[in-house]
């Protein structure tokens, strides 16, 4: 665990890169910033005089910042932390300020922070692992905008904006080159089409091999899988089409497409732990990792005899079909090394994105400006996720969005009142989203069932949600003003009203085989089919279909009656309150308070109607800043510090919850007998499956400080440094499981215990142009060298039912990078970098702040047996990067 005085030091270096869209002008000529202009208030503005804290980029910080996409936001963007799904790589969870998003499948939950890119808003997490190309701004926006912005901003909200067109005849090519394959081509190109109409098409294409090698081989078949993991295939294009045929009226349509597929998710082995509490049988606690005591066969028809030929003596088995007993793949992984695995089947994600958008901005006079956005969006997606870097296949997750469309309109009026004192806003916001057919399936079979057979414990379920789909509608309008109470004096008050719409279609069933009419009838309303049903090429005899859904007792329904519509409808106002004053000219204080709230949402993932509404969360948040540029001996210095606070109710926590409703325990003198939370916290109880449930815990509250420093000591030298401190914490997580369900052993409350996310973000680093213009007989403009350090705190988390191995640890990722400014005195430039340069073995921790562990079914089990697993972020990287510019 690194000390506070590390990030203390570290925050002290001044030693950042995200200068992000600013430049500073030579101390001789100037003491004074180039000004950002942001959006955040629907209006342009500087982003120094927006009283709440903002984190910008522009395209030249992009590139010198290697953001390759939304996600690497988290390295340098305060109070940020964006990771990418541990199931699926074509979806990200996107984190601000502590409020966070956690994995949905369709249009069950809404996100705490939006995506807006072009104006249009990007209501679900799917998708946004696309590229950044020709980008004019991002803008980051830290805490509740339920104003201006509106619903699902609890956290903040990321703008993004492409290039518009423009009244010159011009573009870009770039190529990359890079490690593990990486190719890349990007482009673009500005065409005026007279004096009135412009159009502009940019387009960029991308090659990854994975970074995670694959050596699954099953020496009985001699199948093998060498398929590299998080290997990535991205092609996109931003087209749009500018008409302006004054300087009153400007009518904008764009579409931006991009196709992406990758390899999926895999994970490494870091070792594996022995508990206390045995295994089910009461066999010792070993034996809960699959393979060790039992052998069994996997979905793919291949052999895994048990590690152990008598685990009371601990005999190792010397059957050549222990071969991939997972303690045996766990010693291979180990000594291959860290970006490696043994994965059965190969995970893939494939998506088809497309957004179409009109903007008509039309000043109706000097004073009021009118701004129209009406946009289409679809996509479909799917995609599996089924082994994490097991040599056995037991658990195939398979996910599809068929047909995802969203249709939105929003109104925006922009006014000046009592001598421009006033600054005011006012609008009206309709957004609809459909998507049938969304839902996942998975096929689950247990190790311990030796063999699939028609026998209770030993059957292959595969549970079918693919039926399942959904709309919701969101109506709002919305009113803020700035009104200017002295020449340094301003405040700001502005209010919105909300109303959600949402419904969903639950028709989740199940199939069990083998299956016989003895086994079906032990199924609450099973159904016999004798039909052979087909799994990866293997027949299995006779299947039983049951509705998974149950009543509130959480009995299953019966087949013909397995269909549940349901409708609810949220209402919420939010409001905003703001003060701020120049304490000098360029020196600006101020205080904010306001609200945000996320729309409640119907959980279509779950089986129980106990838990299928989850209420819409609320969030009080008071927030105080400093912005300020000034000088030091004649050194320009940027200082933005700010400290805030939120009051979080009704939080929307999806938790892990063991779902007994088809568990069972062996009984005294035999038989089976049903599990109880008691035979569950022995470790007795067989056939338990852990369900992602969404519940509202009472209340949390989140409190932390950001800081950005900019500083430019000499001519050509810029330092800075960025963080954030977070310290959240659940002050009231009580409620009673459902029926149906229990308490995971060991966390009957979390009262008191952290968000499981890292308490410190620091980012620090430095560029320096050489004064020098020529270099080996080649004539240039500038040269400029760039050094980047991020450093994450470990995670903080509920410690209790997990093994001392799964915690995280913090880790540095230091990115190096030159740039060489009109080669030859052309207009060609030249680029060499290096990610993570100290090749630092990193984890992306679970959504419990954890790393995950196998078993699943026992993940969070106090005192079980398990392998610790580790979602690797990205090893050392190289690349070079060509551009000509026209």
């Amino acid at each position: 665990m690194a000390s506070l005085s590390v990030a203390v030091l570290a925050a002290a270096m001044s030693c950042a890169a995200p200068s992000f869209a600013e430049e500073v002008e030579a101390p001789g000529d100037s003491t004074v910033f180039d000004p950002v202009i942001v959006t955040a208030r629907k209006r342009e503005e500087v982003a120094q005089t927006v009283p709440i804290s903002i984190t910008t980029y522009d395209q030249r910080s992009i590139e010198r910042l290697n953001i390759d996409n939304l996600q690497d936001l988290r390295t340098t963007a305060p109070s940020v932390y964006i990771a990418q799904s541990t199931f699926r790589t074509d979806t990200i969870n996107v984190t601000i300020r502590g409020q966070r998003n956690f994995e949905s499948t369709g249009l069950q939950f809404d996100t705490a922070s939006a995506v807006y890119v072009d104006g249009v808003y990007y209501a679900r997490p799917v998708g946004l692992n696309g590229a950044l190309f020709d980008v004019a701004s991002v803008e980051v926006l830290k805490g509740p905008q339920g104003t201006l912005v509106g619903r699902n901003t609890t956290g903040g909200a990321i703008l993004y904006e492409t290039k518009r067109p423009t009244d010159q005849f011009e573009g870009y090519l770039n190529a990359t080159l890079g490690d593990y394959r990486r190719r890349e081509l990007e482009g673009a190109v500005n065409v005026p089409l007279g004096d009135k109409l412009a159009f502009r098409a940019a387009t960029a294409w991308s090659e990854q091999q994975g970074y995670i090698k694959n050596y699954y081989f099953d020496p009985a078949t001699g199948y093998t899988n060498n398929t590299p993991a998080q290997g990535v295939r991205r092609i996109a294009g931003n087209f749009s089409l500018q008409w302006k045929p004054d300087d009153s009226l400007t009518v904008l349509l764009r579409a931006n497409l991009a196709a992406n597929h990758s390899t999926g998710v895999a994970y490494t082995d870091i070792g594996y732990y022995e508990g206390t509490v045995n295994a089910a049988g009461n066999r010792p606690s070993i034996c809960n990792i699959p393979g060790t005591c039992t052998g069994f066969t996997d979905l793919l028809g291949h052999r895994i005899e048990p590690y152990y030929s008598n685990v009371a003596t601990r005999t190792v088995n010397t059957d050549p079909a222990t071969y991939n007993a997972l303690l045996n793949s766990v010693a291979r992984v180990k000594s291959r090394g860290f970006w490696t695995t043994e994965q059965a089947l190969t995970n893939y994600s494939v998506g088809h994105y497309e957004t179409y958008s009109a903007q008509i901005d039309k000043a109706l006079n000097d004073k009021l400006d009118l701004q129209v956005t009406t946009a289409y969006r679809t996509w479909d997606t799917k995609g599996i996720a089924s082994s994490r870097g097991l040599p056995y296949a037991t658990n195939i997750f398979v996910y599809g969005t068929p047909n995802y469309q969203s249709y939105q309109t929003e109104a925006t009026l922009n006014g000046r009142s009592f001598d421009d004192r006033l600054k005011w806003t006012t609008g009206l916001f309709y957004f609809r989203e459909t998507s049938e057919r969304d839902g996942d399936s998975v096929f689950l079979y247990l190790p311990s069932g030796n063999i699939p057979a028609a026998a209770a414990g030993r059957q292959i379920t595969y549970t079918d949600a693919t039926r399942n789909g959904g709309e919701n509608r969101s109506y709002a309008a919305y009113a803020q003003g700035t009104y200017d109470l002295t020449p340094k004096t301003r405040l700001t008050a502005g209010a919105r009203y909300t109303v959600d719409e949402r419904e969903a279609l639950l028709a989740t069933q199940t199939i069990r085989t083998p299956a016989s009419p003895a086994t079906t009838a032990t199924v609450p309303n099973g159904v016999f089919d004798p039909a052979s049903y087909i799994l990866n090429g293997i027949a299995y005899a006779g299947q039983t279909r049951a509705c998974a859904l149950t009543n509130t007792s959480g009995v299953l329904l019966p087949l013909s009656q397995c269909s549940v519509d349901v409708e609810r409808t949220f209402r919420k106002p939010t409001w905003t309150v703001a003060v701020d004053h120049n304490l000098t000219d360029k020196t600006m204080v101020y205080a904010t308070a306001r609200t945000g709230y996320r729309a409640g949402a119907i959980n279509s993932g779950a089986i129980n109607p106990a838990v299928i509404v989850a209420k819409p969360e609320e969030v009080l948040d008071y927030e105080v800043g400093l912005k300020s540029d000034w000088t030091l001996g004649g050194m320009p210095v940027r200082t933005n510090f700010a400290v805030y606070y939120t009051d979080y109710k009704n939080i929307q926590i999806q938790t892990s919850l063991p779902n007994v409703t088809i568990a069972s325990a062996p009984a005294p003198g035999g038989g089976n007998q049903p599990c109880t939370q008691a035979l569950f916290n022995a470790g007795q109880c067989v056939g338990a499956s852990n369900d992602n449930v969404t519940l509202n815990a009472r209340k949390a509250r989140i409190q932390g400080a950001e800081w950005e420093l900019i500083a430019q000591p000499i001519e050509g030298l810029t330092l800075s440094t960025a963080g954030s401190y977070l310290d959240a914490v659940y002050t009231d997580y009580t409620f009673t499981p459902p029926a149906g369900y229990l308490l995971p052993t060991g966390t009957t409350n979390l009262s008191g215990t952290p968000f499981p996310l890292p308490k410190w973000q620091v980012s620090y680093g430095g560029t320096y142009t050489l004064p020098v213009t020529s270099l080996a007989g080649l004539n240039f403009d500038e040269i400029t060298f760039s050094a980047r350090a991020y450093w994450q705190a470990e995670n903080e988390a509920d410690e209790r039912p997990y093994n001392r191995q799964q915690l995280t640890t913090d880790y540095t990722l230091v990115n190096l990078r030159m740039d060489v400014a009109n080669i030859g005195g052309s207009n060609a430039d030249f680029a060499v970098f290096v990610t993570n340069a100290a090749n630092k073995k990193a984890c992306q921790a679970e959504p419990q702040g954890v790393l995950g562990s196998s078993p699943q079914g026992s993940f969070g089990v106090a005192g079980t047996s398990g392998v610790t697993q580790c979602l690797p972020l990205p090893p050392r990287m190289a690349g070079a990067t060509l551009s000509y510019k026209f």
